[in-house]
C-alpha cells in the first residue's frame, strides 16, 4: 500500500483563496463517499489527535445543510461549523458554504472540492474562497495546515481499510451465527408510537437501574432491548438490564429469564439514528444466507452515550433468533 503525504500542498491563490491538494490511493467514488457519508466523515475529519466529532449531519442535496461539531475531551472545548450545499456532481465535485459557530475569520467561505482519478489514485483539490483578503490571511495564520494534514493522513488510513472495488460499504461487522447463554434480567414492558421511543427509553432504563441496585443484584452486564414485533408505527418491546439473581417485582419492573438462543449476531458502531441502515443490511444478510429468523429481535448496548459523548464510538449488538436454515 502506497501513501502520499508528500503530495500534500497548500498555497494562497489570488487575493481571497487558499488551494489545498492531496493524492489518495483509492478510487474516486470511494473518496467521494468518505467526504459525504457521516459514518466515514466522522472517522477522519478530526484535525490533530485528541478531537472527536460527536455531531456529523449531512443532507446531501443541493440546498441541503451539513453540520459538524468537534469535541476535545481533555479540555472540554467544542467547535462547530455548518453550511449549505450549492453544487453536487457525484463523484466529481462538491461546492458548499462554510461558517463557524465562533468565527475565527470574518464572514463565511465557499469550499469547492474536485475529485480526479488516474490509475487508481484520486487527487483531491479543495479551493476555499473567503469573503475578503483579511479573512484569507487570518485563516492562513491559524495553523490550519497541520490540522488538515493530520486529517488527510487519517483519511488515507481509513481508505486503505475499506473495499476498493466499488462494492457496497458495509455498516455492520459480522454477522455470525452463535449460541447465547440464558440470562436473568429486570425488565419494563413498553408499547409506544415510534416517535415517542426516545422519551421513554431513558426514564425506563433509569427506573430499572434504581430497582436492581436497591436489591443488590445488578446491573450484571450491558443493558438491552427485546423487541416483540416490528411495526412501522409502533414499538412493542422490553427494556432489560441483566441481573445476578431473580428480581422482586417493584412498580413496573418485573423479572425475566431470557433463554439460551441460537441467534444471528452482528455489531454496529455509530450513532443510533443510523441503526435503521444497520438493521437493513443485517436482515439482507440473513435472507441471503438462507436463515429463517424468528419474529422478535434484540439490541444490546455495550457502549453508548453513558460511556462516551462520541457517538462514533458507540457499539450496538444486533441479534435475531434463528428458527431454522432453509434448504
Amino acid at each position: 500500500m502506497r501513501f502520499y503525504p508528500e503530495t500534500f500542498r497548500i498555497t494562497a491563490s489570488g487575493d481571497r483563496t487558499i488551494e489545498i491538494e492531496r493524492d489518495l490511493n483509492a478510487p474516486r467514488a470511494l473518496v467521494f463517499d468518505a467526504f459525504t457519508k457521516p459514518e466515514l466523515v466522522r472517522r477522519w475529519l478530526l484535525g490533530p489527535e485528541g478531537w472527536t466529532m460527536p455531531v456529523c449531519e449531512i443532507e446531501l442535496r443541493v440546498g441541503g445543510r451539513y453540520r459538524y461539531v468537534w469535541h476535545k475531551a481533555s479540555t472540554g472545548h467544542r467547535m462547530g461549523l455548518g453550511g449549505e450545499f450549492l453544487e453536487i456532481v457525484r463523484p466529481e465535485r462538491l461546492v458548499a458554504t462554510e461558517r463557524f459557530d465562533d468565527a475565527w475569520y470574518p464572514g463565511e467561505a465557499v469550499n469547492t472540492t474536485v475529485f480526479e482519478e488516474q490509475e487508481g489514485v484520486t487527487t483531491v483539490r479543495l479551493s476555499v474562497r473567503y469573503e475578503s483578503t483579511e479573512a484569507r490571511d487570518t485563516a492562513s495564520r491559524s495553523g490550519m495546515e497541520q490540522g488538515i494534514m493530520a486529517g488527510y493522513d487519517r483519511l488515507e488510513r481509513l481508505l486503505s481499510s475499506l473495499p476498493q472495488d466499488g462494492g457496497t460499504l458495509r455498516v455492520i461487522e459480522g454477522p455470525v451465527v452463535t449460541e447465547t447463554t440464558a440470562q436473568l434480567a429486570a425488565a419494563i414492558h413498553v408499547t409506544v408510537p415510534r416517535h415517542e421511543i426516545q422519551s421513554v427509553m431513558g426514564p425506563g432504563l433509569t427506573e430499572i437501574l434504581q430497582a436492581v441496585k436497591a436489591q443488590g443484584i445488578g446491573p450484571a452486564g450491558p443493558w438491552f432491548t427485546h423487541h416483540f414485533r416490528t411495526d412501522p408505527a409502533t414499538f412493542d418491546f422490553e427494556i432489560c438490564v441483566p441481573v445476578s439473581s431473580p428480581v422482586s417485582s417493584t412498580g413496573r419492573v418485573v423479572g425475566r429469564e431470557v433463554p439460551s438462543l441460537k441467534v444471528v449476531q452482528a455489531v454496529y458502531r455509530g450513532p443510533y439514528e443510523r441503526l435503521g441502515s444497520a438493521w437493513a443490511e443485517f436482515n439482507e444478510w440473513i435472507a441471503a444466507s438462507g436463515h429463517e429468523p424468528g419474529p422478535d429481535f434484540y439490541e444490546c448496548y455495550p457502549v453508548g452515550p453513558e460511556s462516551t459523548p462520541d457517538s462514533a464510538e458507540w457499539r450496538t449488538e444486533l441479534r435475531r433468533p434463528v428458527l431454522e436454515t432453509r434448504a
